[in-house]
Formats: structure tokens, sequence, C-alpha cells
């Protein structure tokens, strides 16, 4: 599993954290992406931002960037 970028505020600090995420051009949040990890159960449900950058035509591009 990839790590999450994370920010803080300095006037707040951990109290005020959030996470990058990103946002459709529709408006909408998208689900998860399921990557298959080959023959047999498991897999692995990714939603870290760099993967809806456009690259497969199976997963939406993301519009815009957003604090989570």
């Amino acid at each position: 599993m990839s790590e999450r970028e994370t920010w803080t505020t300095d006037e707040f600090g951990t109290s005020h954290e959030g996470t990058v995420g990103v946002l459709l051009a529709d408006g909408s949040v998208p689900g998860p992406v399921f990557f298959d990890s080959g023959p047999g159960p498991g897999g692995q449900s990714v939603s870290h931002w760099p993967v809806y950058d456009g690259h497969s035509p199976r997963i939406p591009r993301a519009a815009v960037l957003r604090a989570v």
C-alpha cells in the first residue's frame, strides 16, 4: 500500500491535518481503483491521487487536486 501525502497548517498543527484527493471534471469524487495481483484471490484497492492521471483508459482522469 502506498503512503498518502498529508498536510498540516503552521497555525493549527496536526489538529488540521489532511490528505491530497481528486475531483473529476463533473465535480464528483472517483471511487477507489482495484488492481488485480494476478491469478488467485487478492488485489489492492487504491485511491491515491496519482492513480487518476489519465494513463489508463479504465481509470477516470482527475480534473483537479483537492484537500481532504
